[in-house]
């Protein structure tokens, strides 16, 4: 298939997913176009999708805002897709990337949307509602297909009214195995053998909440002070996260966190909402003991045997601490880390959904 996939968030969880899908599709003989947002683009992205034997490679600046600029880059897109095409299927990722993707003039084509968190999942307010109105008109009248990555953003999917005959559940999966090196893993982030590391990994914003962790970090330390918290990520609230954390946290910033979660004696992650982070799941296949929020992805974590427990989204400080401390007495877990979903499979799944879009798009052909 000629497949074409579009992404503004050219990073983080997503930003992966797009590597680890089109290695996949590539590598099971399909041919691959991406064009990616560079505004908000890691270095390590940039580096891992310029290493892909992609059919073709396009940087068009997409802004996050909603603005008049939108228009700009949707002719944009519409010249790319003239010049790289014609595609069979257009795959947008994430809000913007998905709009344009599905507004796109693009003959032919199946369009296919991941939303990467529906903006559904979080807190009520005009901002919500506003996103819910624009998911519904766009997936009823310019979408082949939704792909939701876990049961819990599929629920809300369906309660917002997209077509549940054009929606899919496809987890994210691993390329790899994850580094298991402790020692390698302490020795980049510089820390001492004794401490027992409180990880974070993500980017420092507020759906995160990555100040909550560092406040419970804190406080967690008074409790037994060879606590010690380490942020992994970038982003907005990072003088924020310091502030509030003092001498208990250490912020590496943006680092490759598969290289250094084996460092990790527990992972905590405090999103208001997730739809499946890579994280969580790069923390469950190393065995690691996770305490979270009770978000996106978790029950099929458990259902595989991870070590998770949950806490309430809003959970305060004083009881996240509890949790983090709670978890840092048990013994340890013996046997092999549970079984996480591939990329590979990740894969397989999505070519079935473009395959029925598809057919739902050309059904004589």
């Amino acid at each position: 298939m000629r497949i074409l996939q579009v992404i503004e968030p050219s990073g983080g969880g997503s930003g992966r997913h797009v590597v680890d899908l089109s290695e996949a599709l590539i590598g099971a003989g399909h041919q691959v176009a991406l064009v990616y947002s560079p505004l908000r683009a890691e270095p390590r992205f940039e580096t891992e999708v310029a290493a892909l034997p992609l059919a073709a490679l396009e940087r068009l600046p997409l802004r996050r805002e909603i603005g008049l600029w939108d228009f700009a880059a949707l002719r944009a897109l519409n010249r790319l897709i003239a010049r790289l095409g014609p595609f069979e299927i257009l795959h947008g990722h994430s809000a913007k990337a998905g709009a344009l993707a599905r507004l796109a003039h693009a003959p032919g084509a199946a369009r296919v949307y991941t939303p990467h968190a529906l903006a559904m999942m979080g807190a009520a307010g005009l901002a919500k509602t506003a996103a819910g109105v624009v998911e519904f008109g766009l997936a009823r009248a310019r979408t082949d297909a939704v792909v939701a990555v876990s049961t819990e953003e599929a629920a809300v999917a369906r309660r917002w009214g997209l077509p549940k005959d054009r929606l899919h559940i496809v987890p994210n999966g691993l390329a790899r195995a994850p580094h298991r090196d402790r020692a390698v893993a302490r020795q980049l982030m510089d820390v001492p053998d004794s401490a027992l590391i409180v990880g974070f990994v993500g980017r420092l914003s507020p759906q995160k909440d990555p100040v909550r962790f560092a406040r419970a970090v804190r406080l967690a330390r008074q409790g037994d002070p060879r606590v010690l918290g380490v942020v992994i990520g970038g982003g907005p609230l990072a003088a924020a996260v310091a502030e509030a954390g003092g001498e208990a946290v250490r912020l590496i910033g943006e680092a490759d966190a598969r290289r250094l979660m084996a460092g990790f004696d527990l992972f905590v992650m405090t999103s208001r909402y997730e739809a499946d982070a890579y994280a969580l799941i790069e923390a469950a296949a190393l065995g690691l003991p996770i305490v979270t929020t009770n978000v996106g992805g978790t029950d099929r974590l458990l259902a595989c045997g991870a070590r998770l427990d949950r806490v309430a989204a809003d959970i305060a400080p004083e009881r996240l601490a509890e949790a983090m401390l709670a978890a840092l007495r048990r013994p340890p877990q013996l046997g092999a880390p549970p079984a996480t979903p591939s990329a590979a499979e990740m894969a397989a799944q999505t070519l079935e959904v473009y395959r029925q879009a598809f057919r739902r798009r050309r059904p004589d052909g």
